[in-house]
């Protein structure tokens, strides 16, 4: 099958930084065409460069659960959740392999009722601390560089896309709801 633009592109960005992660953008453009096998190549080897890249971790276990493949599934939601334990698509992901295993609803709420009570306590205590204990300062900067690096990415997207105005809106629209998540009430 002949590679699109959009996959040409990707391809060649891919062979001038070996490190970008613009391998996840590509592995769902060879999967939009039908072609898992390589596509999962693609994010397997992406994934031994950025280990910690959750969003690839996830697809790659979404992709695994959808070809039947449970433990490689279980193994990529795992890896994610050791990572980010409260990360809602992994734990969702973990127990529908566990429903296809046949593992009883009573196993699952036992292992739900000991997570509840872990991230409790994890709360409580979060609660329990003042902000200025809080770096905030850490805080702050780990926002400006997601929010650089979303600049970015709409940036490249606005500039291969003839509809500026909508890429530039979304963009917004993106950046206003991250400024009123995380506003200064919240974090007091």
């Amino acid at each position: 099958m002949e590679d699109s633009i959009y996959i040409k592109r990707l391809k060649e960005r891919l062979r001038q930084n070996r490190d970008s992660k613009v391998f996840l953008s590509l592995a769902e453009e060879l999967r939009k065409q039908d072609r898992m096998d390589e596509a999962i190549a693609v994010l397997i080897d992406g994934i031994k460069r950025h280990p910690d890249f959750i969003a690839a971790r996830l697809t790659l276990g979404r992709w695994y659960l959808l070809s039947n493949m449970l433990s490689e599934a279980k193994k990529e939601y795992t890896k994610v959740i050791k990572q980010s334990p409260d990360n809602i698509f992994a734990r969702k992901g973990l127990d529908e392999i566990n429903k296809r295993l046949g593992i009883t609803t009573e196993d699952r709420s036992q292992r739900s009722e000991d997570r509840g009570q872990e991230t409790e306590i994890r709360s409580h205590s979060l609660r329990s601390e003042s902000l200025s204990s809080v770096d905030r300062e850490a805080i702050v900067d780990r926002l400006n560089r997601f929010l650089e690096k979303i600049k970015i990415r709409f940036a490249y997207a606005a500039s291969a896309n003839k509809d500026k105005g909508a890429v530039v809106n979304r963009l917004n629209d993106f950046l206003n709801a991250i400024k009123i998540h995380f506003a200064p009430s919240k974090l007091n």
